[in-house]
């Protein structure tokens, strides 16, 4: 398995912004929910939330941002701050002001500079070895099964 077993940190320099995930549902930076979200469409946080969130579609959490709970989704494109395992079947991407704070299963991670990851990686469902390359100023890591 793959680890990352310090605070994973790359220097921010110019913050870029992720592809907009279009959202089916949108919750403000002045909505803030305790309990389970749950949804089959694509959702996009900007709010505070306490408990877990899983959705079949992407999620995005804005750069106000902030889970402290578990993800699911398809794909997860962070901005803000999460406090919880993630877990995906697509992509993770922390963005320069992203922080994600917890074990994360995903098919593949891009961290930009800036961007923050603590915790333990792997491949859904399977013991993994991880590549990693910067390209500019992202890191991209693959993800491949053992």
């Amino acid at each position: 398995m793959t680890t990352c077993q310090e605070v994973c940190v790359f220097d921010k320099r110019s913050p870029r912004e992720a592809a907009p995930i279009v959202a089916e549902t949108v919750l403000s930076n002045q909505i803030k929910l305790e309990g389970r979200l749950q949804s089959t469409s694509n959702i996009r946080f900007d709010g505070e939330m306490l408990g877990d969130v899983s959705t079949d579609g992407d999620l995005s959490v804005g750069e106000h941002g902030r889970v402290r709970g578990n993800v699911t989704g398809r794909n997860v494109v962070v901005g803000g701050s999460i406090q919880g395992n993630v877990s995906t079947t697509g992509r993770l991407e922390i963005l320069a002001t992203g922080k994600v704070f917890g074990d994360i299963v995903v098919g593949s991670l891009i961290i930009d500079e800036g961007g923050i990851l603590r915790g333990k990686s792997a491949v859904h469902g399977e013991e993994a070895n991880a590549s990693v390359v910067s390209v500019g100023m992202r890191t991209e890591v693959a993800v491949a099964a053992a």
